[in-house]
């Protein structure tokens, strides 16, 4: 089998995510404190790393296992698409989209919360999806843009009526991996025409 088929930055991140939960279990409340995200925090203490560090946190098992789960099952079609190296640019940069909105959400409501979780790189992916599908006139990989949208729809309703769910965070990975596909689907095209033209 080609290595590129094999999905091994989704498998990595989830071994990242579940090691750090784990250390998280053993050491109490040392690493929330150090890497979740806290506005104040940031502009106090400068500590704009948060923004990353909190991908990589969580609250408690059914919080890693929900956004594992959904890393597994979106992870595995979008890697073996854009590969490996695109993926970790959709995972990263979907997550800081999550983390930016969450930190402008609070800031503007005069608000200081705190969020762990990989859920705004998770929805990134879904994003990307979301743009494959429509752009694949409303199917991609035997999956429809409804059945993605439906989805999405669900995740942001249960978000809204959570009080523990940074639906900010959800909301900003999906526009981040939306916009992120839609360039990396441009570019992609653009080298295609080049190489033909040659």
């Amino acid at each position: 089998m080609n290595h590129r088929n094999i999905p091994i930055i989704t498998y990595g991140l989830i071994v990242i995510n579940v090691f750090f939960y784990i250390v998280c279990a053993f050491t109490g409340d040392l690493l929330y404190n150090i890497g979740a995200l806290v506005s104040s925090m940031m502009t106090d203490t400068g500590s704009w790393y948060r923004l990353i560090t909190s991908m990589f946190l969580h609250a408690d098992l059914m919080h890693v296992a929900g956004n594992m789960i959904m890393l597994y099952l979106a992870g595995d079609i979008m890697e073996r698409v854009c590969g490996h190296l695109f993926f970790i640019v959709l995972y990263v940069v979907s997550g800081l989209g999550g983390s930016v909105l969450s930190v402008a959400c609070d800031w503007i409501k005069h608000t200081d919360s705190i969020s762990v979780g990989a859920s705004g790189a998770v929805f990134g992916i879904v994003g990307a999806l979301l743009f494959l599908t429509i752009f694949s006139r409303g199917s991609y990989a035997g999956i429809t843009t409804g059945r993605v949208v439906f989805m999405i729809i669900y995740m942001l309703y249960l978000g809204f009526t959570t009080p523990s769910i940074n639906n900010a965070a959800h909301i900003g990975g999906i526009l981040s991996g939306f916009v992120l596909m839609s360039g990396f689907v441009r570019w992609k095209r653009h080298q295609e025409r080049g190489t033909y033209e040659n």
